[in-house]
């Protein structure tokens, strides 16, 4: 809340606004002490007046809060004996049919026979309960009731509800909270139910004098801070929208700012100057010259941001992302040509040995091809005691001007001539202070140039806030020579046929010899394993040779595994999802992913990318057991219909977690968003960048006071980041 959680008044007990034990009861249920953490809690729904409010957002066995209208009441029989007590008192509840304005669910209620007078038709009513199920269908059980008259004045009441207003200032305060064009909605907590939790809030915001704009500008659109607080909790007859729009963008800009000054930070960096060498016999030249392709556009475009970076004497720190198959390689292979011709070395660090190799191999084969001299290291953590010794001996004396490595570069011991450039190969794959490590390794004050890279395509918002101290770069454009991979949904349940004219389809491009992934969920256990998909490849592929892949495997046999893939020794290969980043077999022309709804949107667009790499079409299975209707099956649906990978990517930010898509090193940043909706606000984000730069740069010291409020997550990615 740009600073405004450390000033005195956010920072009041909440003992000395609501008293000690209503504070307490806070503290326990919520662990909140003061104003400001409190005011902190927005609802998370809001009933307007007239209108009901659906319960979608809970989960069976949650408290909620709710406002419904009755649909039916169905008394309990009076005059059967067998259904009554002792004491003459009905054994059935009370069965009311409510609606939440969405759904019908029934509200049973024991021992509260007398409501069957007061409820009838279109009876509105306030709700605390639990969202349970009976026989598969929602209901909502242990329901303490209020019923709001059509004045809006609270009536018959029940339980906590009741006690809420016989309590001193209860029926008043209700009264007040009724009154309001929108009720807030709060979940409830153990002791501290959701309606007394929003009159707490409301009695704080009575107390709470004018607050200050922290401000000198923001977006007209938007009201001012004081209101926007308020209104966020209590939204007048407009909504909550603009309020909360405000509160975003004071999220988003605080954390735009800590990115500013972080960009400030480093322009105060020196990095080596490495400016193109311009001449006929420079290594850049020669290899664009003699690539057994034509650069795209696109990859033009992108190197030459790069190379403008690489001359200046500040460090550079740009993402490139780009679709599987961009052509990501050969930027950052021209970028590492650059750093030699300037006299400085190049490191690319992998996030596994089998992309190592084939970097490295790739590396080599295209500066064989041009005729580029140019020396290429490689260190693993599987190379032998001798291989490692000589490969540091060329580092650290400058031989290889071009190192290629696993974490083991990250290791110490591994020390280097004149790093100028680290290259960070699938950045979602490293945690977030593996980003840097590589950056101390030089020998003087001088910082080498970063240039981070992945596969896995990240909405511009998303890369805005995570990434925010990168400039960002983005290759859409695949080379010709690609082909687009079709893809097809094989729902094994729907259409079980569709499954064997699948493995066809494999067996014949076997035939031809091409080759085949099959992706297995897991590596062990029931149902869907390594094991068990190569079991039932065999069974639908007799005369086919089949190999399997795994994480658990030694590095020899990964090697061997992939070897004999590669060469053509095997056909078809198992594998889990080790082979989703950057295995390139350009003969693969068929993939089969097995229970395809265990996946990530993104995660199955990246595995899909291992096909049709060549000019050879490319088809990918996606099998499922899901039924049409259904979310898994709209995602793979989603899937099927597009290969923009940017595209999908934006879906998958919408339907899953940050942290999911980013992957697990990245998801820092994300956890600690309280408003902000990554996959929704791009608008706000965005004009929050902009107005953070600027005030970054003309008022540094004030914008550092703006950043106080950092939350202990967004602090922690911050600083290993």
């Amino acid at each position: 809340m740009l600073g405004w959680l450390s000033t005195a008044t956010a920072m009041t007990p909440l003992r000395e606004v609501l008293g000690a034990k209503a504070a307490k009861k806070v503290k326990d249920a919520l662990g909140d002490t003061s104003v400001g953490e409190l005011l902190r809690r927005l609802p998370q729904r809001y009933a307007s007046q007239g209108h009901s409010l659906n319960v979608d957002y809970a989960q069976v066995g949650e408290s909620i809060t709710a406002v419904v209208e009755v649909v039916g009441v169905v008394l309990p029989d009076s005059g059967d004996q067998s259904q009554l007590t002792p004491r003459g008192r009905p054994r059935q509840p009370l069965r009311i049919m409510v609606t939440d304005g969405v759904r019908t669910m029934p509200m049973p209620i024991f021992g509260q026979a007398w409501l069957g007078k007061v409820l009838h038709s279109g009876t509105r009513l306030l709700v605390l309960g639990t969202l349970g199920e009976f026989r598969g269908q929602p209901q909502i059980t242990n329901a303490d009731i209020l019923v709001i008259g059509a004045d809006g004045n609270p009536g018959a009441a029940t339980g906590k509800l009741k006690k809420l207003i016989d309590g001193a200032d209860g029926m008043a305060e209700l009264r007040g909270l009724l009154a309001r064009p929108y009720l807030p909605i709060h979940r409830g907590r153990k002791g501290l139910s959701g309606i007394l939790l929003a009159l707490y809030i409301r009695r704080v915001l009575q107390w709470l004098p004018r607050q200050a704009e922290p401000l000198p500008e923001f977006p007209s659109a938007l009201p001012g801070f004081d209101e926007a607080l308020r209104e966020a909790h209590f939204p007048g007859v407009d909504g909550p929208l603009a309020a909360l729009n405000r509160l975003k963008y004071d999220e988003a800009l605080e954390l735009q700012l800590a990115l500013a000054l972080r960009r400030a930070g480093n322009a105060d960096r020196v990095a080596p100057e490495c400016p193109p060498t311009e001449t006929d016999y420079d290594r850049v030249s020669r290899l664009a010259a003699n690539l057994p392709f034509e650069l795209t556009r696109g990859q033009e475009a992108v190197f030459a941001d790069v190379s403008a970076d690489l001359a200046r004497p500040v460090p550079m720190n740009r993402l490139l992302q780009g679709e599987v198959g961009s052509g990501k390689t050969v930027v950052a292979l021209l970028a590492m040509l650059q750093v030699l011709d300037a006299g400085r070395q190049s490191v690319l660090l992998a996030p596994t040995e089998v992309l190592a190799a084939q970097h490295a191999r790739t590396i080599r084969g295209l500066l064989d091809n041009a005729d580029v001299d140019a020396r290429v290291a490689l260190l693993t953590g599987s190379m032998s005691v001798g291989e490692k010794r000589a490969t540091l001996l060329d580092i650290v004396t400058g031989e290889a001007g071009i190192i290629v490595g696993t974490h083991a570069l990250l290791s110490e011991g591994v020390d280097f001539f004149d790093l100028g450039l680290v290259v960070i190969d699938e950045q979602h794959r490293f945690g977030v202070r593996q980003r840097d490590r590589l950056r101390e390794r030089r020998r003087d004050d001088m910082t080498p140039h970063v240039l981070v890279m992945t596969a896995t395509p990240i909405p511009r918002t998303l890369a805005m806030t995570v990434f925010g101290d990168l400039d960002v770069s983005e290759l859409a454009e695949l080379p010709g020579q690609r082909r687009q991979v079709t893809t097809v949904v094989v729902p094994s349940v729907e259409k079980p046929t569709w499954e064997a004219r699948a493995w066809e389809v494999i067996r014949e491009q076997a035939a031809l010899g091409h080759r085949a992934f099959i992706v297995s969920p897991r590596i062990l256990g029931e149902g869907e394993s390594v094991e068990d998909n190569f079991d039932l490849a065999r069974r639908n592929l007799p005369g086919v040779d089949v190999g399997f892949l795994h994480g658990r495997m030694t590095p020899e046999e990964k090697d061997a595994a992939m070897a004999d893939f590669v060469t053509g020794r095997t056909s078809v290969l198992v594998a889990t999802t080790v082979i989703e980043v950057g295995v390139d077999v350009p003969e693969a022309t068929v993939m089969m992913i097995r229970r395809a709804e265990s996946y990530g949107v993104s995660q199955l667009h990246q595995l899909r990318g291992r096909i049709g790499r060549g000019d050879l079409e490319g088809i990918c299975f996606l099998c499922t057991e899901t039924c049409q209707g259904t979310p898994e099956r709209a995602r793979l649906d989603a899937i099927a219909e597009t290969n923009d990978g940017f595209r999908l990517a934006e879906i998958d930010v919408r339907t899953r977690k940050h942290g999911d898509v980013l992957g697990e090193g990245q998801s820092g940043l994300a956890a600690g968003l309280g408003l902000l909706d990554l996959g929704e606000d791009g608008r706000i984000i965005e004009r929050a960048r902009k107005d953070a730069a600027k005030l970054a740069g003309e008022m540094p010291d004030y914008a550092r006071r703006l950043t106080y409020d950092i939350t202990d997550e967004q602090a922690g990615y911050l600083e290993r980041s």
